[in-house]
């Protein structure tokens, strides 16, 4: 069974940490923090070591051990993934037996794809990419460094590198979506975006009422 280090101990590291422990043929024996975190993080984590990573490559050097990080912003994960490669680790994949994918599917490294998300054929998925119930349609290109989270994109469309989708997010097909951009919740692609576009709508204005002054029926008399 092959090793792996987690890199990351947030709400993600610990959601990946699940899935990489229940559904896969890998075996995690411990976390891994920058120098920065090390002080204000526990220990331990799930029983297991949470180490700095220059302790890291000395007690589990990369000829022996795979890293797969587990951090959730773009930004962040891509100075991380650029870091452990060139200390020489590799990079163990996850994508969940309970997705719905096809035999075709070429990913990169480091990526991770839930039990959610549903991809079709012809797909290419760059390095460093998080797919979170993210529905891609045939012939789609995601760039890498990206994160996809309840999107749903149609047939042909390509995401440049470094992008982020959110929560019912979904673009027409053959769109291209440009590098480093941020699409928010909600929002519809139509056309092509230029690299860097931020793309989000008005949030909706809530009013808070008490549930008790609401009438939903009228105890069966007649209006």
């Amino acid at each position: 069974m092959k090793q792996i280090i987690i890199y990351g101990v947030g709400k993600m590291a610990e959601f990946i940490y699940y899935s990489f422990q229940y559904d896969s043929q890998y075996e995690i024996i411990a976390f891994c923090v920058d120098d920065a975190y090390l002080e204000v993080s526990q220990d331990t984590l799930y029983g297991l070591p949470v180490l700095n990573f220059t302790d890291v490559r000395k007690q589990f050097p990369p000829e022996s051990y795979l890293m797969h990080i587990a951090i959730g912003r773009n930004d962040a994960r891509e100075i991380i993934f650029e870091k452990v490669l060139e200390a020489g680790y590799g990079f163990a994949n996850y994508i969940c037996s309970k997705a719905n994918v096809w035999p075709d599917l070429v990913i990169g490294q480091n990526v991770f794809i839930d039990q959610a998300s549903v991809i079709h054929p012809y797909v290419t998925i760059g390095d460093n990419c998080m797919l979170i119930a993210a529905r891609i349609g045939h012939h789609c290109h995601i760039g890498s460094n990206s994160l996809l989270s309840g999107t749903s994109l149609a047939g042909n469309v390509t995401v440049g590198n470094n992008s982020f989708l959110g929560i019912n997010s979904g673009a027409k097909e053959s769109v291209r979506i440009g590098c480093h951009n941020i699409v928010g919740a909600g929002c519809f692609i139509g056309k092509n975006t230029k690299d860097g576009a931020l793309i989000y709508q008005e949030r909706t204005v809530q009013k808070t009422v008490l549930s008790k002054n609401i009438v939903l029926f009228n105890n069966g008399k007649k209006a």
